[in-house]
C-alpha cells in the first residue's frame, strides 16, 4: 500500500480507526439522549421529592416515609452482585438490560393504573401493595445497572467518559426540569386532578419514559469482548469481590467515601416532608424544587467538567462533599428566616420558600459532581474484564445505607427533623477527609 511504503499506517488501520471514532460518536450521542429519557422518567417518581409527598399523603408515619427512600437504595443495590457474576463472562450484556428495562416500564404503568382505581380506597392496604411494587421496580433498576455500566465501559473510551457523563447529566437535567414543570402542573389545582389520580399520572409517565429510555439505549452497538474468565461459584465470586477492598486502596477509599455520603444524605427524603409539615410550604412547590435541583445539576456540570479536567476526577468527590454540607445547612438554618412575603411579578411568595430552594440547588450540584466522579473513577480503576465486579460490589457496599432513611424516620419521630439534619452534618468532615485521600488515576488513550 502507498501509505505503508511511505512509513505511514496501513490503509486498513486508518479505515478501522475512523470507523471506531464514528462508532464512539454515535454511541456517545445515544447515551446522552438516553440520559435525558432516564432522568425524566426517574424525576416523575423521585425518591427525594415525589415519593415522600405521596407516601405522606397516605400515612402520618415518618418511618413509612423513610421506607420509600430505603426501598430505593436497597432495591437498587441488592441484585447487582448476583447479576454481575452471571453476566461478567458473557460477551453481550445488552439483552438483559432490555428485558429488565421493559419489565420496569410495564410495572410502573400498571402501578399507575392501580393507583388510579384503588389509591383512594383503604390507604393502609393500598400503601402495602404499593411498597411491594416499588421494591420490585427498584430491584429492576439494580438489575439494569450492571450491564449498563459495563456497556458504558466498552462503548466509550476512558478519555471520553468524563465528557459523555457530563453531557449525559446535562441532558438528564434539562429533561428533569421539563418533568418538574409537568409535576408542578399535575399536582396543582389547575390540572383538575385530585389525589390519587394526579400521582397515578406521574407513575404512568415514568413508565412511558422508561420505555423510551430503553429503546434508545438498545440502539447502541455493543462492542463484543470475549472474556477469559469462567463463571465462578457464588462463594468464590463473593470472596474475589470482597478481596478488592484489601487489594485496591483506591477502591476501598471510594467505597468508604460513598458509605459516609449515605449518612450525610439520610435526611434527603425528609426535606420535602419537613417543608410541608414543618414550614407549611404547599405541595405545589414540589415541582419548583424539582426544577431548582435539576437546574443546578445541569449547569454545575460546566464547573465539574473543568474540575475533572484540571484537578482530576477524584477532586469531584471533595468539592461535591463541600456542597453537600451546604445543602444540609439550609434546612438547619431556615428557622432563622422570617416569614416574609415577596412579590414576584404580582405573585406573592414566602421568603422561606425561596431560601429553602437552596437546599435543592446545593444538593443538585453536589450529587451531580459526586455521581460523575463516582462513575468515571470506578471505570478508571477497574480492569476491563472486571468492570461488572467492581461496579456491582461498589454498589453492594451501599446496601446497608438503604436502612438509613428508615433510621432517619425513627430519628424524626424521636428527636425532630432539625436534629436529624444536624446528625447528618456530623459525617461531612470524615467524608471530606477520605475524599481528599483519593489518588488520581492516569490512563492511556484507548
Amino acid at each position: 500500500m502507498e501509505m505503508a511504503q511511505h512509513g505511514g499506517p496501513p490503509l486498513r488501520d486508518v479505515v478501522a480507526a475512523r470507523r471506531s471514532q464514528k462508532e464512539t460518536r454515535r454511541n456517545s450521542w445515544l447515551l446522552v439522549i438516553n440520559g435525558g429519557m432516564v432522568m425524566m422518567a426517574y424525576t416523575f417518581i423521585s425518591a427525594d421529592l415525589v415519593m415522600p409527598a405521596f407516601v405522606q399523603t397516605l400515612t402520618t408515619s415518618s418511618i413509612l416515609v423513610g421506607m420509600a427512600g430505603a426501598l430505593m437504595r436497597m432495591g437498587w443495590a441488592w441484585p447487582q452482585v448476583f447479576i454481575s457474576r452471571i453476566i461478567e463472562p458473557k460477551p453481550r450484556k445488552m439483552p438483559l438490560l432490555i428485558w429488565a428495562g421493559m419489565a420496569r416500564s410495564v410495572m410502573w404503568i400498571l402501578v399507575g393504573v392501580m393507583t388510579f382505581f384503588f389509591g383512594g380506597l383503604k390507604p393502609a392496604i393500598f400503601l402495602s401493595l404499593f411498597m411491594v411494587f416499588y421494591a420490585l421496580g427498584t430491584s429492576l433498576m439494580g438489575v439494569m445497572n450492571v450491564p449498563w455500566m459495563d456497556l458504558m465501559g466498552k462503548a466509550i473510551p476512558a478519555s471520553h467518559r468524563a465528557k459523555v457523563f457530563a453531557l449525559r447529566r446535562f441532558s438528564g437535567g434539562v429533561m428533569s426540569m421539563v418533568a418538574g414543570v409537568l409535576i408542578s402542573y399535575i399536582l396543582s389545582a389547575q390540572s383538575g386532578l385530585a389525589f390519587p389520580n394526579n400521582y397515578a399520572v406521574l407513575f404512568m409517565l415514568s413508565g412511558s419514559g422508561t420505555a423510551l429510555a430503553v429503546l434508545t439505549f438498545g440502539m447502541i452497538r455493543e462492542p463484543i469482548e470475549k472474556s477469559t474468565r469462567a463463571q465462578l461459584s457464588l462463594k468464590n465470586y463473593l470472596i474475589s469481590g470482597l478481596s478488592l477492598m484489601k487489594e485496591d486502596v483506591n477502591f476501598r477509599r471510594l467505597c468508604m467515601v460513598q458509605f459516609l455520603w449515605g449518612f450525610s444524605m439520610m435526611g434527603g427524603p425528609f426535606y420535602v416532608p419537613y417543608a410541608i409539615s414543618g414550614l407549611g410550604i404547599g405541595v405545589v412547590y414540589i415541582g419548583f424544587y424539582v426544577i431548582a435541583m435539576q437546574f443546578s445539576s445541569v449547569f454545575s456540570n460546566v464547573a465539574w467538567a473543568w474540575v475533572g479536567r484540571y484537578k482530576g476526577n477524584q477532586a469531584l468527590f471533595l468539592y461535591g462533599t463541600c456542597l453537600l454540607a451546604l445543602s444540609i445547612l439550609i434546612p438547619i438554618c431556615i428557622v432563622y428566616v422570617p416569614n416574609h412575603l415577596l412579590n414576584f411579578w404580582g405573585t406573592e411568595v414566602d421568603l422561606r420558600v425561596v431560601v429553602y430552594a437552596f437546599t435543592f440547588i446545593f444538593s443538585g450540584a453536589a450529587q451531580s459532581g459526586m455521581y460523575s466522579g463516582r462513575m468515571t473513577y470506578v471505570l478508571d480503576i477497574a480492569p476491563a474484564d472486571r468492570r461488572p465486579t467492581y461496579t456491582s460490589f461498589m454498589n453492594m457496599f451501599m446496601f446497608p445505607q438503604g436502612l438509613l432513611p428508615m433510621l432517619a424516620g425513627l430519628l424524626v419521630a424521636w428527636i425532630s427533623y432539625q436534629n436529624l439534619f444536624r446528625i447528618s452534618l456530623l459525617f461531612i468532615p470524615f467524608a471530606a477527609m477520605l475524599a481528599y485521600q483519593l489518588k488520581p488515576v492516569i490512563h492511556s488513550e484507548e
